[in-house]
């Protein structure tokens, strides 16, 4: 247990998805906001122990509309700020990301080629030596979608999110250690 924390619930799964129809034109960013419901009153935060991340359709067929090189990507991060661009694992506020990285290469006519997906990760599960990935001092988490274009129109993309936590209460200082850190930190 995190000093300064007290824990106040039994393990807490919070589960979340977001999607899109894709633009084969241009690149899309969602931000979606996930209430907490923690009580600042009794500087309540939540200490993150794990997350998990799938994807809804992680191989997307191309755009064949045109031929070429057609590499696409689907990224989505989880962090404690909201986004307005799509942040990784490289910005402080960002708990855990993964990438669909995919590329086609399309000839004359609709085939084609080749294609292949590799799929890029955060650990599906911390480390037995950790006892916590984050912890959320706010009200809220925020799921962050990023896709590419060159997609074929029609079809949609999206991922779900998985978050393993518990409610615990923070001692005054730690609170507002806490607090400000994840502000500062956007």
């Amino acid at each position: 247990m995190p000093k300064g924390l007290k824990q106040s619930s039994s393990l807490i799964t919070i589960s979340q998805s977001t999607s899109t129809p894709v633009d084969p034109l241009a690149a899309q960013f969602l931000s979606k906001r996930v209430d907490l419901q923690l009580n600042p009153l009794d500087n309540e935060v939540f200490v993150v122990t794990g997350l998990k991340i799938d994807f809804d359709n992680p191989i997307a067929l191309p755009d064949t509309s045109a031929v070429g090189q057609k590499p696409m990507t689907q990224k989505l991060s989880v962090s404690t700020n909201a986004q307005t661009v799509y942040a990784g694992i490289e910005s402080s506020n960002v708990i855990g990301a993964s990438m669909i990285d995919s590329q086609a290469s399309v000839q004359t006519g609709p085939a084609i080629e080749y294609f292949f997906a590799l799929e890029q990760n955060s650990m599906d599960a911390p480390p037995a030596s950790m006892d916590y990935l984050a912890i959320i001092a706010t009200n809220d988490f925020h799921i962050n979608f990023n896709v590419s274009s060159l997609y074929a129109a029609g079809q949609t993309v999206g991922a779900s999110v998985r978050l393993f936590g518990y409610r615990a209460t923070a001692d005054s200082s730690t609170y507002a250690s806490l607090v400000q850190s994840e502000l500062l930190s956007a």
